[in-house]
């Protein structure tokens, strides 16, 4: 199964990885934070290897924009020595950048995993404290909660009662939890859980403060998505009827004078261009929307 964008599979990326190992330590130490970014995307490879594979990868995208350019060079016969720099530019330029879009992708991977956990997170906690409070254990709460139907914070919990029941501490799963993930609010949690085990705090307690700031974090996020989305509406009406309106006034205006006629193109081009504009709005309000219950 091939990652990200890269067009390789995994058996081949591995083996690429074992055989040009010098070339993934190299590019490690230009993105130090790799390792830890595939740890959080949970992409089960090394980051040597992972690197190797995003080299080739980002070679082979290369060699197909030289063989395009190459082919447009040749029907549109571009002389020298425009022929032969557009294909070599090209394949530079498409290389460098999934190069860097591969050894990215793991971090805007691992921020996707811990929005994740942030959603479900909330409800997690409530199921716990409610477990908690009935006098329940705190590892049978947990294991409750990697059975349950959390989503990605399940399978978190999963890892941390797998480790937990292979011999480890249940402070030491937590510990590997709060470490292993980037969703800040899980590892405030875990910290705060070990915080009252090893000191004989109340567990209700932590529980609640957690819930209490998970709330408040989705308040906030409301709110300021509430703020936006009043000057986005704005910006839409003026896409959708201001400009439009002004613009089929302005060149009725400039036809008067000879300077430019309202043709079937002109009108067609303006429409296309308003409704452009309204797409584009539209897929920025729903990316910008926030997702609490997904």
């Amino acid at each position: 199964m091939a990652i990200g964008f890269m067009l390789l599979p995994t058996p081949a990326l591995k083996q690429l990885g074992a055989r040009f190992k010098a070339i993934g330590v190299r590019l490690n130490a230009i993105f130090p934070g790799l390792r830890y970014d595939l740890a959080n995307a949970q992409v089960e490879l090394s980051a040597e290897t992972y690197s190797v594979g995003a080299f080739f990868s980002s070679m082979l995208f290369g060699i197909f924009a030289l063989v395009f350019l190459s082919v447009i060079s040749m029907i549109r016969a571009f002389a020298f020595p425009l022929n032969l720099l557009l294909p070599v530019f090209g394949f530079m330029v498409t290389t460098l950048f999934f190069l860097v879009l591969n050894m990215y992708y793991p971090r805007v991977t691992s921020k996707s995993v811990a929005a994740k956990i942030d959603r479900g997170l909330v409800f997690a906690a409530r199921d716990m404290l409610i477990q908690v409070s009935s006098g329940i254990p705190l590892f049978q709460a947990l294991s409750n909660v990697a059975d349950g139907d959390y989503g990605q914070v399940s399978i978190e919990f999963k890892k941390a009662v797998s480790e937990a029941r292979s011999g480890k501490t249940i402070t030491v799963a937590l510990e590997d939890m709060a470490i292993a993930n980037q969703s800040k609010y899980l590892k405030k949690m875990s910290w705060q859980l070990v915080t009252a085990i090893r000191s004989g705090a109340n567990l209700a307690k932590s529980l609640k403060s957690i819930i209490k700031l998970l709330v408040d974090y989705q308040l906030r996020q409301i709110k300021a998505y509430n703020a936006e989305l009043n000057f986005i509406v704005l910006i839409y009406l003026l896409a959708a009827a201001v400009l439009p309106t002004i613009g089929t006034t302005i060149l009725v205006i400039f036809s008067v004078f000879g300077v430019l006629g309202v043709t079937p193109e002109i009108y067609i081009s303006l429409i296309a261009v308003g409704v452009f504009a309204q797409l584009m709005l539209i897929g920025y309000v729903y990316m910008r929307r926030p997702k609490m219950y997904e």
